[in-house]
């Protein structure tokens, strides 16, 4: 069995910059407790492998037969049938907005240090060119819509802060592709999306303080995840 300092290193490397934001909140005990349901929880499937095909279908332009094949090569059940819910959705948007990946740029990442050791991965899905501009495209395929408004604030920020003020990538902005499940339906979905530009930037103090707040709620879900593990008497 994991110690608990094992179970919350995994926090502590998250494998992408909305998995982390998703933890969050301007509240240090509701951080502590989003923290405490993510490890408690022991998420058993991750949608790396149909946001790779997204990004090879967009970037490399696989044909969708090649993404269908693809997702039929995914060993977990659960993903590829969210995988197709998800390409429902994406691909016939994407094939309406014109958009082309460009190559170099392909799993192109920058790892954000939020500090205690942390390091976050900024990964966008992929990268594009609009208006002779570098743009970055992350998309989503959580069942429902993520984040409440601070946390869009918090994710806008570090891509901000991470890519858009590098050069080549001012001026540009970073498009944010959701795909959350109709309400009542166990399967269909839809595209909503929103840019970065559209949302007020935290200030540098705020987001020095949400990084102390997750630190300090790092330290404070210790004897939460303690007392649970007893409970369940492992």
């Amino acid at each position: 069995m994991a110690s608990v300092e094992e179970i919350v290193s995994r926090v502590r490397k998250p494998p992408s910059l909305q998995n982390w934001v998703r933890l969050n909140h301007r509240r240090r005990d509701e951080t502590t407790r989003s923290i405490a349901r993510f490890v408690l929880a022991r998420p058993r499937h991750a949608l790396a492998s149909i946001y790779k095909l997204i990004a090879d279908y967009i970037t490399f332009g696989l044909s969708k037969e090649t993404v269908s094949k693809g997702l039929d090569g995914v060993s977990n059940p659960l993903v590829r049938k969210l995988g197709r819910e998800i390409l429902a959705v994406i691909l016939p948007w994407l094939d309406k907005s014109g958009i082309k990946g460009i190559q170099v740029f392909h799993a192109f990442s920058v790892p954000f240090p939020i500090g205690r050791g942390i390091i976050v991965p900024v990964k966008p899905t992929f990268v594009f060119q609009h208006d002779r501009t570098l743009n970055l495209a992350f998309v989503i395929g959580w069942a429902s819509m993520p984040f409440d408004s601070f946390q869009k604030q918090l994710f806008a920020t570090i891509i901000h802060k991470a890519i858009l003020t590098l050069e080549g990538f001012e001026g540009g902005d970073a498009y944010v592709v959701c795909a959350p499940r109709i309400s009542g339906s166990r399967s269909e979905r839809y595209v909503r999306s929103w840019k970065v530009s559209e949302i007020p930037l935290l200030s540098d103090e705020e987001l020095r303080e949400q990084f102390d707040r997750f630190g300090n709620a790092l330290d404070d879900v210790v004897p939460i995840i303690l007392e649970e593990l007893a409970k369940r008497g492992e």
